[in-house]
């Protein structure tokens, strides 16, 4: 007994002899929701910032800071929530992240003023930088032969939310044309 031989499997390996079953569709669905979520964050800021510019009367300066304070809030997103997705779990960085993100966009709904709506916005920036940590977890689970195609996959879940989120905000100008 002491002379046996126990098989010792490489991660790739024992995902490869697993395959792809229910557990990779959750986390597919789940990282999935994750990107619908960040593409609408993102496709939100074409239909605001003109919107928000004649509500409150801003300069294109400041129509132009409220995207940029988002796409620099993913800069810094990016690389923090990566490394505290490494150094402390995915499951703690994607809890971050879910909750930076909630939290920051709904209370910019309720924003005041413009320099409220400015940080609020580049919290949710940096709430979005969460793309490569949803991309990495997902794709930790599929077996290396097949990640090329599961990458692609999950990529339509971007499209999906950008569809949904054009479609919510030409439903909304259809509505408030007719008022």
């Amino acid at each position: 007994m002491d002379n046996e031989v126990v098989p010792v499997y490489t991660l790739d390996e024992a995902l490869n002899h697993v395959g792809f079953g229910k557990f990779q569709i959750l986390v597919l669905i789940y990282a999935g929701l994750g990107l619908v979520a960040e593409a609408m964050e993102i496709m939100i800021l074409s239909f605001i910032g003109p919107a928000i510019k004649s509500e409150w009367n801003l300069s294109p300066a400041q129509e132009t800071l409220l995207t940029s304070v988002v796409f620099a809030g993913l800069l810094v997103g990016s690389y923090s929530w990566g490394f505290i997705s490494d150094n402390y779990g995915r499951r703690k960085g994607l809890l971050g992240i879910a909750m930076l993100a909630s939290v920051a966009g709904l209370l910019s709904a309720f924003s005041l003023n413009y320099l409220s709506l400015v940080t609020l916005r580049g919290l949710v920036g940096i709430g979005l930088g969460s793309g490569p940590v949803c991309l990495s977890w997902f794709l930790e689970f599929i077996p290396a032969s097949n990640r090329g195609m599961w990458m692609v996959v999950i990529s339509i879940f971007w499209t999906l939310g950008t569809i949904f989120e054009a479609a919510l905000a030409w439903g909304n100008i259809l509505l408030n044309s007719k008022n």
